[in-house]
């Protein structure tokens, strides 16, 4: 008989305090691990972003191999990710079409490109307003029901005159002239960077030269 009582007190449970300790120490871990994993999905989400701007780097170098110019009609260059759009997390292009110089606007025509005046097909415009579907990308996801659908989320982005006897202005110009571009990509990643001013952002320029300007999370 005693030795079935013995029996019996070895198998006693854990008391409320030690439950309550395992539940404090599952909350502390909770509350560190759950903001790193979201800070985690978000830095993943800026490989699309990189994905993008590659692509559209690939883009504008063929279209200066043939024209001598760089410019913002991205479309026609062949870059064009509409049909994922509903995937997509980043906006992607320009939000302005600056004027290229009229010379080199006009030798690029004589070379074969299709300009506003040309008949068929799409076209390449000279100083026209960005729009969806043709400078820019929008995207089509977000965090919540915000998303980068609207131009201004693109800043930062520049297009010289491509002046053959212009001269480079260095990274971080507000103005940019001769043969030079710098593109965005910009998307809502992250529940609390929703807006135009904190959402993530990165660009790329003719150089190749990807920046994350904000991380956006």
């Amino acid at each position: 008989m005693k030795s079935v009582i013995l029996s019996l007190r070895r198998q006693q449970g854990f008391t409320l305090v030690e439950l309550m300790v395992v539940v404090a120490i599952i909350g502390l871990l909770s509350s560190v691990a759950i903001p790193n994993f979201r800070k985690y999905q978000a830095k993943s989400k800026m490989a699309e972003a990189k994905l993008q701007l590659s692509a559209l780097y690939t883009a504008e170098s063929a279209f200066f191999s043939d024209f001598n110019i760089y410019a913002t009609c991205l479309s026609y260059m062949g870059y064009n990710p509409s049909p994922e759009r509903s995937q997509r997390y980043f906006a992607v292009g320009f939000n302005a079409t600056n004027t290229i110089n009229a010379t080199a606007f006009t030798a690029a025509e004589n070379s074969g490109l299709q300009s506003a005046t040309s008949s068929g097909g799409d076209v390449c415009v000279n100083g026209a307003s960005a729009a969806d579907g043709a400078s820019a990308f929008l995207a089509g996801k977000g965090t919540g029901s915000a998303l980068a659908n609207a131009l201004d989320f693109l800043d930062n982005t520049l297009l010289g005159t491509q002046a053959d006897n212009a001269t480079d202005l260095p990274d971080g110009a507000t103005t940019s002239t001769g043969m030079t571009y710098r593109a965005a990509a910009s998307g809502v990643i992250d529940g609390n960077f929703t807006t135009e001013a904190n959402s993530s952002h990165l660009t790329i320029d003719n150089n190749k030269k990807v920046m994350v300007r904000r991380n956006g999370y």
